[in-house]
């Protein structure tokens, strides 16, 4: 056999004023996550994750240290007693629960009712005990042991023993006790008929027993309303321990004082242990007048009670001669014959249509989502649970709506539903209540492991009551029924809340970025005579070679593009061969010692290309002017990334020099005012990116999904890198570092981010799959049409480029969201398949596939696709010498005639295209229409060798 072994030990220090019902919470929080824990181990080992058997030990619950007052030691142990209830049912869930079928194996017993007590700790049976002689000591039970032969599945109902005659109960007492009765004891049972209970009280003297007194036992019954109460005999069966005088008063006050205060212990229990004081007692003065005069009307009273445990079961008033103890009281049961037929379970199917009118109201796409306010699938409320279940389940769900700042529901799973509805609707308002979103976002994060530990535990205890034969109809024997729907369902609404969580977190990166930005543009404004004064030592001395490095860089563009015009007019078999040896004879090629320096700016064929020379003794190449060019615009932005907004920034420079020529020789009036002409551009530079920073502040406040679509997920295989099966770039990665670390709950995070992406990127794949295969079939059908709606979406691609142009122009320092290389890069592919759109040569089957390419900017254009088809694009380079553009393009899309293929050219080309503007826009600045033969050259060819692309 094996056994799991789950020792706790708590050690709280705390001050006497706090030893409450916080504390009872405090310790139970802390056992709960121990537990947890060792069940969590447990299951990992084979032998116990296999068992087919799992039966209870008894759980002993123990303190130490200063003792603690009866009321809260009582509820602790209580609730401590229930944690260990679920651990034991997380356990065994899979197996059968110790007295739920009969034990087959030989080794159990037959019950003996000779040794079942009934008492004070609820039922005990008497066992032998190998450590004393095999004497019998009474074990605490959680059910009868049952008789084998017994068909109806579950024990019968008990009642209180029912006996004629004093003798009759006495015997009852000596075959309970094994011969051994106590000196004294109180007995309660039933009269012969069976109507009421009584108590009586017996003295045994060790030959003769005597009883010393009885009486019935009787309770007020309020109707509703005002009516007077009165005095019935409807008691059944109670658990009690102790009886004991509860409390006597003299003269008209303390009488009705002391009423109302046992009046008050019984409201109070109803409460479940709290309540208002003063709300306590108008309830219970209110009551106490109800009762009748000859009753409530007393100059003497004497009240008794009932206890287990210490607690109250019932408190009455009786004559003074009764013992006023504490007396042991024995409960005497037996088996109800009249029990009726076992009908657990026979309810009618759960309503199958539910979820869905459920799942219908909520959602990302859903304007206004919502839950119904009633339970889901007629689960029970939590004040109809038992009593140390609702306790527990009415304070993690008031912790769980305190921590998300709704409303506690009285079903479950109703309100954890609706809690991850409040939460997707509290993210699509976040930003109305002009607080920083970022900190009630991770509030919300922060409540996922208190949902977790309830909707754990609720469905533990769903599924343990049920089998207890404990729920009601509808869900009585369909528990494993509705836990499954209730998962599908809030398991949905769970994803919708976390992925409404990220789309706002985006949200709030890019406000955020905006805010930021506004400030600093506005700070420069603000403090424009001493901002200039520093951008212009900022421009003349680290970009103070820049115009003519650029002048340099021209030179040797045009070069190149000249011997490529050259080299179209040679068989293309031969270009390559051609090129490759004249560089070689002109490396071979011995300088003339006596030759004149050349000129700045003058290029000149080498061994490995075409250098340019820069007047001061060095020649350069391509490679060498844009790693030196890019740089420096890298070191100048980094400084002040206003900069970056600035076009031509190297003839800003150029004049600022042209000024301090000018004021050194004396012409202070003329590069004054070239000066001030270069502070003129900045001034309205910066008028410009504020109010388009505050454009962009209203419109990203306005639509919460626009920052979220700045990027797109891309698919991924889980592994190390990634959990969600998807790989985050751009706005999507700031957002989910940000986000993820927030929540106590990792699994809710993930399955939510993986469905999030699953969605968006089958969106992205069935939208590429329509326009290739849609507009191909348009075409066929209706050339006309297909040219229109092609025109339309080149027209919204262009509107999407400028927007992400503009957006980009009115945030500083902002790369890892949007950056200028990416920007212009999409505007080129924007330009490009607007052109592919209309075009008469390119088959409707291109328009289609176009879109291909412009999808992969988002997430491909910052980032350095060196090693994509560069062979591919060589031999398509190969081809592209022997053609004019017109050719070119004919000859490719005719060989291209699958559409797979388009797909796969188009979305390489536009790579190379992509990378060479981002490469453009590095070393320049920008990448306007003038640059076309230059990107489309390195598009072709790939990055000049030491470049960046």
């Amino acid at each position: 056999m094996t056994t799991v072994r789950m020792p706790v030990r708590v050690r709280v220090e705390v001050t006497e004023d706090r030893v409450d019902d916080d504390l009872v919470w405090l310790v139970t929080d802390a056992v709960d996550a121990a537990l947890g824990r060792a069940v969590d181990r447990a299951l990992t080992v084979r032998i116990v994750s296999e068992a087919m058997d799992c039966r209870a030990a008894p759980t002993a619950i123990c303190f130490s240290g200063d003792p603690l007052p009866g009321r809260v030691a009582g509820a602790l142990e209580e609730s401590l007693l229930t944690s260990v209830d679920l651990a034991v049912a997380r356990l065994s869930r899979r197996t059968t629960t110790a007295g739920d079928e009969p034990d087959e194996s030989g080794e159990g017993e037959v019950r003996d009712d000779d040794r079942v007590q009934l008492g004070a700790a609820g039922d005990a049976y008497l066992v032998p005990y190998y450590d004393q002689n095999a004497a019998h000591i009474s074990m605490r039970l959680d059910g009868l042991p049952r008789d084998r032969d017994t068909s109806a599945g579950r024990r019968p109902r008990r009642r209180l023993s029912r006996f004629q005659n004093s003798a009759q109960v006495w015997a009852e007492v000596v075959r309970r006790s094994g011969g051994a009765p106590p000196d004294s004891i109180a007995v309660v049972g039933a009269p012969a008929s069976g109507e009421g209970a009584f108590v009586a009280f017996f003295a045994f003297d060790g030959e003769r027993a005597r009883q010393l007194d009885g009486m019935r036992l009787q309770v007020w019954d309020f109707k509703s309303g005002d009516r007077q109460a009165q005095l019935t005999d409807n008691i059944g069966l109670v658990s009690a321990d102790q009886w004991s005088l509860y409390g006597q008063a003299s003269g008209a006050a303390q009488v009705f004082d002391l009423f109302v205060e046992a009046m008050m212990v019984e409201l109070r229990q109803e409460a479940g242990g709290g309540g208002d004081q003063a709300e306590l007692r108008r309830q219970a003065e209110r009551k106490i007048k109800r009762l009748p005069d000859w009753a409530r009307v007393k100059e003497t009273l004497y009240l008794y009670q009932l206890t287990a445990d210490g607690s109250p079961v019932w408190i009455g008033a009786a004559d003074p001669r009764l013992p006023r103890g504490p007396v042991d009281v024995l409960v005497l049961s037996e088996d109800d014959p009249d029990t009726p037929k076992d009908t657990y379970g026979k309810c009618p199917p759960l309503n199958a249509d539910e979820p869905f009118s459920w799942l219908g109201m909520f959602g990302l796409l859903h304007d206004s989502p919502s839950t119904p306010d009633t339970p889901f699938l007629g689960e029970q409320d939590i004040a109809l649970w038992p009593h140390h279940i609702s306790v527990r389940l009415s304070h993690k769900v008031a912790e769980v709506a305190g921590l998300l700042h709704m409303s506690p529901g009285n079903y479950v799973g109703g309100f954890l539903i609706a809690a991850m509805v409040h939460i997707d609707r509290s993210c699509r308002t976040l930003v109305r209540n002009h607080a920083p979103m970022a900190p009630q976002l991770r509030n919300m994060a922060a409540a996922f492991g208190a949902i977790k530990d309830l909707e754990r535990e609720y469905i533990t205890h769903m599924l343990s009551q049920d089998d207890k034969h404990r729920l009601r109809c509808p869900i009585a024997g369909h528990a494993a029924e509705w836990v499954a729907a209730f998962a599908g369902v809030f398991g949905s609404a769970r994803d919708d809340a976390v992925a409404s969580m990220f789309v706002t977190q985006c949200q709030d990166v890019l406000l955020q970025v905006l805010l930021a930005s506004g400030d600093e543009l506005s700070k420069r404004a603000q403090n424009f005579k001493s901002y200039m004064a520093m951008t212009r030592v900022l421009l003349t001395v680290m970009l103070a070679d820049l115009p003519e490095l650029m002048r340099l860089r021209q030179a040797l563009l045009e070069e190149l593009q000249r011997e490529r015009v050259m080299a179209i007019g040679i068989p293309g078999g031969l270009t390559a061969g051609w090129i490759a040896m004249t560089g070689q004879v002109i490396g071979s090629l011995t300088p003339d010692p006596d030759a004149p320096e050349p000129k700045a700016g003058t290029v000149a064929p080498f061994k490995n290309g075409p250098k340019v020379y820069d007047g001061k003794g060095r020649w350069w190449t391509l490679a060498e002017l844009d790693a030196v060019l890019s740089a420096e615009r890298q070191q100048v932005t980094a400084i002040d990334p206003v900069l970056d907004k600035v076009p031509e920034v190297e003839d800003l420079v150029e004049q600022l020099r042209a000024a301090q020529v000018l004021d050194a020789y004396a012409s202070t009036a003329a590069g004054h005012a070239l000066t001030t002409a270069v502070d003129d551009i900045f001034k309205s530079l910066l008028t410009d990116l504020i109010k388009e920073n505050e454009h962009w502040q209203r419109k990203a406040a306005a639509d919460r999904k626009y920052a979220f679509g700045l990027a797109n997920f891309s698919p991924d295989d889980k592994g190390a890198e990634t959990d969600i099966g998807a790989k985050l770039s751009g706005i999507h990665k700031i957002a989910a570092e940000r986000l993820r670390p927030a929540f106590t709950d990792e699994e809710a995070y993930v399955t939510g981010m993986a469905r999030l992406a699953e969605t968006e990127i089958g969106k992205a794949e069935l939208f590429e799959i329509l326009n290739l295969v849609g507009m191909t079939v348009l075409a066929v059908v209706c050339a006309p049409l297909a040219f229109a709606v092609g025109a339309v979406q080149a027209v919204e691609g262009l509107e999407t480029a400028f927007e992400h142009r503009d957006l980009q122009r009115a945030m500083l320092d902002a790369d890892d969201i949007l950056s200028k290389a990416q920007v212009e890069a999409e505007m080129w592919a924007a330009v490009i398949n607007a052109a592919l759109t209309v075009l008469p040569e390119i088959p409707s089957a291109v328009r289609g596939a176009r879109s291909a390419g412009s999808s992969l900017i988002k997430r491909e254009a910052t980032e350095a696709a060196v090693a994509a088809t560069q062979q591919a694009m060589r031999n398509i380079a190969k081809r592209l010498a022997e053609l004019s553009l017109e050719h070119f393009t004919v000859e490719f899309t005719k060989q291209l005639t699958q559409g797979y293929l388009i797909n796969l050219a188009l979305s390489k080309a536009m790579n190379r295209i992509t990378d060479a503007v981002a490469h453009q826009v590095a070393v320049t600045g920008e990448a306007t229409i003038g640059d076309l033969g230059g990107v489309l050259d390195l598009a072709i060819e790939g990055s000049p060798e030491g470049g960046t692309p």
